[in-house]
């Protein structure tokens, strides 16, 4: 206590204001981290093998349009099997979604980032609902295909930098397990040659087309 007392008022003053700059400067520090931008929550993710993984929160992703019985040309990759599956569930819906970094950038570059990560969802055409109130026309009714096309270029087993993945569906009709690219040739050119911008069908989703 003899020590403290023979302090003199000039050292503690001194002492005060330093203690008031370091905490000024801590509290700075912790303003400007909680300000940095963060990293991406929305990534794409691989199974240990390389294959993709489902996103779990998709459905609050950004809804970018529903195409209706969309079918290739023959002569396009895909066109038989789209035909196939248009006369085995005929007037399907095809739901789109972005994941929300994807979509800003978009919005502000006219460019589609790393990490941009597209999924297709398709539904059967319903006409009969299960209450009977439904006199004409359809409603997504059964889930019966899921899809997604990735923009990443450090993606495992390398190769273009847009993969395009095929899930399959369980007895619940969810996306089960993990997906492998499909070989790069069977989408990726003929997204690159037809679609609207940088693989993707701008021309056919309105909110990545239209400009308010």
């Amino acid at each position: 206590m003899s020590h403290f007392k023979s302090v003199s008022p000039l050292v503690w003053i001194r002492f005060t204001f330093v203690l008031l700059a370091l905490t000024g400067f801590g509290w700075m520090a912790s303003a400007i981290s909680d300000d940095a931008p963060k990293e991406s929550p929305h990534k794409p993710q691989y199974s240990s093998d390389g294959e993709l993984l489902v996103p779990k929160d998709y459905r609050s992703w950004i809804y970018v349009g529903t195409n209706l019985s969309t079918v290739y040309k023959k002569d396009l990759p895909g066109g038989a099997v789209s035909r196939e599956i248009e006369e085995t569930q005929p007037g399907s819906f095809h739901q789109i979604y972005i994941n929300p970094e994807a979509y800003r950038t978009y919005l502000e570059t006219q460019k589609f980032p790393e990490s941009t990560m597209l999924i297709m969802e398709v539904y059967s055409a319903g006409t009969k609902d299960p209450k009977g109130f439904l006199s004409a026309g359809k409603f997504e009714e059964k889930r019966v295909g899921f899809e997604m096309a990735v923009k990443d270029s450090r993606r495992p087993g390398g190769g273009v930098p847009w993969a395009y993945y095929d899930f399959k569906l369980d007895a619940k009709l969810r996306p089960s397990g993990t997906a492998k690219a499909k070989p790069d040739g069977k989408c990726y050119d003929c997204h690159l040659k037809h679609a609207g911008d940088d693989n993707v069908w701008v021309q056919f989703y309105p909110v990545l087309r239209d400009r308010d």
